[in-house]
């Protein structure tokens, strides 16, 4: 063999033995602050009245797991009016001022927000909450994928919601992907 042609082979073996030793030693990455251990399967019922705004469900979600929601019930987008009763679907109509644009008004929607930061008004006192958040039809029924960690949110799909009555009573369930 050569010097040139011996330098190639002692180079290919250390470079086999350099991978074969980082293979040996890898070691799954730590966990970062935005990953959830998908937890088994739960459930919980939520009650989710259609003049209250969002209601926060007291669950906290992230990526790898998908939400599966039943929703049943009747509200009423303009109370004493026939014509504005509707279930979780909502009625076909859609309007420029609903959360969901494209999802008819009335109807179950969800929202996952995270946390940025918060501060209190200076002159109204009340909490200022920065959220990262993404907005999505619940409906009678859906499964979503969890795009990041945050808390769930579910309310009604319109704007105006003083003059709303009645509630959805929903069904989310909470699996690993």
């Amino acid at each position: 063999m050569t010097d040139r042609g011996e330098r190639r082979c002692v180079a290919f073996v250390l470079a086999v033995a350099l991978v074969l030793a980082g293979v040996a030693l890898a070691r799954p990455f730590p966990q970062t602050q935005d990953q959830v251990v998908a937890a088994p399967q739960t459930e919980q019922a939520v009650v989710v009245p259609a003049a209250g705004g969002w209601v926060d469900t007291g669950i906290d979600v992230g990526p790898g797991e998908e939400l599966v929601f039943r929703a049943s019930g009747e509200i009423s987008l303009q109370r004493g009016n026939p014509e504005a009763v509707c279930g979780p679907g909502g009625l076909d109509l859609v309007t420029v001022e609903q959360p969901v644009p494209q999802a008819n008004i009335g109807a179950l929607i969800g929202r996952i927000a995270q946390l940025v930061a918060s501060r209190i008004d200076a002159d109204s006192g009340l909490e200022i909450r920065d959220e990262v958040f993404i907005l999505f039809l619940v409906g009678p029924e859906s499964v979503t994928s969890v795009p990041f960690k945050g808390r769930l949110y579910l309310g009604v799909n319109e704007n105006v919601v003083k003059d709303n009555g009645g509630e959805f009573s929903v069904i989310v369930t909470r699996r690993p992907l």
